[in-house]
């Protein structure tokens, strides 16, 4: 009897256990290890380039602290300390809604959005002549990448047109008088302005006196070079010829009596 009683107690406190342990299983499962946040200011709103910044068009939210990004504000008041006017501050590069205001995408106090705060360091912009032809008819906007080719005549006494690819995965900062990366609609525009080196530079002024320049709009995802074959007038009808392929000369393959073999032309048997 005594011994039936210890086994019940004991049940009875193991079946406690049991469900305190299932009750503590259940309410911590699925809860992911806490991680540290903190405030970053993000743009409310799209704000094209050339925009005047406002308090009304940024919000703060919850950002892994892990993963701020160097030059971010943890408050919206910080952007705008030191401003004599609200609007003291320009947007420099397009911000889309949600993403974090760094210093490097907005201007000084009192700023203009001038075009050499957005020429990376030891870059140049330099502006080409372009047409509705020869600028992709207007689907060339500023943010794309492009390739440069120079048409022209070699002359020699007759006309001797070549196309040369002289420059690759050139980015695209303005179309005439349009910066904003955030454009979506065709801009047939006169010129073009694109950061190259200064070398590069040198080179695009020598080739706007040499011949004419056309613009090649390239995949967004593609970024390798390629080695690029200079075209005449000649190919535009007659491709390249193939490589002439020589058919091996007939052999007579002879055996003689110490085992050896030789291939003879048929030609040293007549």
């Amino acid at each position: 009897m005594r011994r039936n009683y210890f086994g019940l107690v004991l049940g009875v406190i193991l079946a406690v256990v049991a469900v305190v342990l299932l009750n503590y299983y259940i309410r911590n499962i699925g809860q992911a290890p806490r991680v540290p946040m903190t405030n970053v200011v993000v743009a409310g709103q799209d704000l094209p380039f050339g925009t005047k910044l406002s308090a009304r068009f940024l919000r703060t939210v919850a950002w892994p602290q892990a993963s701020v990004p160097a030059g971010a504000f943890s408050d919206i008041a910080d952007i705008f300390k030191g401003a004599q006017s609200p609007s003291d501050r320009i947007v420099l590069t397009a911000l889309v809604q949600g993403e974090p205001v760094l210093h490097s995408k907005i201007s000084g106090f009192g700023a203009r959005p001038i075009m050499s705060a957005r020429v990376d360091k030891d870059m140049r912009a330099v502006s080409i002549h372009i047409d509705p032809v020869s600028g992709v008819s207007g689907f060339i906007l500023p943010g794309d990448h492009v390739d440069i080719l120079l048409t022209r005549n070699l002359g020699g006494g007759q006309q001797n047109y070549v196309t040369d690819v002289i420059l690759q995965d050139v980015t695209v900062l303005g179309i005439n008088q349009l910066a904003d990366q955030s454009a979506d609609k065709p801009v047939v525009g006169q010129t073009a302005t694109v950061e190259v080196t200064p070398q590069q530079a040198q080179k695009l002024a020598l080739a706007q006196q040499a011949g004419t320049l056309s613009l090649s709009l390239r995949n967004m995802d593609t970024l390798d070079k390629v080695a690029a074959l200079r075209v005449n007038e000649s190919e535009l009808t007659n491709p390249r010829p193939a490589a002439h392929h020589v058919a091996p000369r007939p052999v007579v393959r002879v055996r003689y009596g110490d085992g050896s073999v030789v291939n003879h032309p048929i030609s040293a048997l007549n």
